[in-house]
């Protein structure tokens, strides 16, 4: 995986221009005079710079990454139960900010001028294919509390403030084939953070409905008015000799599905770079009446489904979507 895309409200920046951002993070983004450009210029430089500093930091920060060092090679190699994170871990490291040391309760970043960085880890919320989302607690060298907190936009919308760009940015890097992330945070004071300690070491004590319980806690007092921060647009290249593979299949009369719980324009675009379906193929979106159909898929008491005449031509292709449930299909009579 390989993060492409990073936008922070007003700019987007892609492979083409990561230097620039890296150029944010040291400071070297403003012109040497001041008079060479107008001040207004001037502050919406100064804007846009503490913008992506914010979100690269926020990124180096809110993950579950531990960083490890080969003696023999000396090199850094980073462990996470997600390749996401990994990947955005490593473009961090890209753009001048280094993951140094990870355990438990602490967390160092090394800048690109050789400053180390500070975090006392709190509390960490790990990511769940029911939450869709991760956050951590964090205390820096100022002792200040932030939280800060990714996610799936579909999640996301709801814990951050409102903003009229987010959603259009999310579908736009999703008909790129890019998986999204909403980055967000904010800052806690030490009354509301001692409180919800208490609060939520006394669900943890709990022995019935204890998740629920913690969940409950976090959402009361952490997961709401967020600062969006940016989102992030990461490809998951396909791994080696998919396309033969899949073409092996259907000339072996192996009728082929994908199932996926990405969003529509980026199951659309892996199913066409899979060759899965062809770009000149027309995909159908069924999004009303899935359940019966999905019963009919199945068959009642078990039964081996039928397929009936439906009038589609050879060179169609359907689509089926249902909240987060995609199927896309290369045999158009599968409906």
């Amino acid at each position: 995986m390989e993060l492409k895309k990073l936008h922070v409200g007003t700019v987007s920046y892609g492979t083409d221009s990561m230097e620039e951002v890296a150029r944010l993070l040291i400071g070297d983004a403003l012109p040497k005079s001041p008079l060479a450009t107008p001040i207004s210029t001037q502050r919406g430089r100064r804007e846009i710079s503490s913008r992506v500093k914010d979100a690269v930091y926020a990124l180096a920060v809110c993950h579950n990454v531990t960083p490890t060092l080969d003696e023999e090679s000396e090199t850094v190699h980073f462990q996470a139960s997600s390749p996401d994170e990994i990947a955005i871990v490593q473009w961090c490291g890209l753009v001048g900010l280094h993951l140094i040391h990870r355990d438990r309760h602490t967390l160092r970043l090394k800048t690109a001028d050789g400053a180390e960085l500070g975090y006392t880890i709190l509390r960490i919320f790990p990511f769940t294919s029911e939450s869709k989302r991760m956050g951590i607690v964090v205390r820096n060298d100022n002792d200040d509390i932030w939280f800060f907190m990714k996610g799936a936009d579909t999640v996301m919308q709801k814990l951050v403030v409102a903003n009229d760009w987010m959603e259009e940015e999310c579908a736009n890097m999703a008909r790129e084939g890019l998986r999204t992330l909403v980055i967000g945070r904010r800052r806690l004071t030490e009354d509301l953070w001692t409180e919800f300690e208490e609060a939520f070491n006394l669900a943890d004590t709990q022995l019935a409905d204890r998740d629920a319980a913690k969940a409950a806690v976090v959402a009361r007092y952490l997961e709401y008015g967020l600062e969006i921060l940016g989102i992030t647009g990461v490809e998951d290249k396909l791994q080696d000799d998919v396309k033969p593979s899949l073409e092996l299949l259907r000339n072996a009369g192996i009728r082929i599905w994908m199932l996926t719980g990405d969003k529509v324009e980026t199951a659309r675009c892996v199913a066409i770079s899979s060759k899965l379906v062809g770009r000149g193929q027309y995909i159908h979106q069924v999004t009303r009446g899935i359940n019966s159909i999905l019963r009919n898929l199945m068959g009642s008491n078990g039964e081996t489904w039928r397929p009936r005449s439906t009038g589609v031509s050879q060179k169609q292709t359907r689509c089926m979507s249902s909240d987060r449930r995609r199927v896309f299909t290369d045999s158009p009579d599968a409906l």
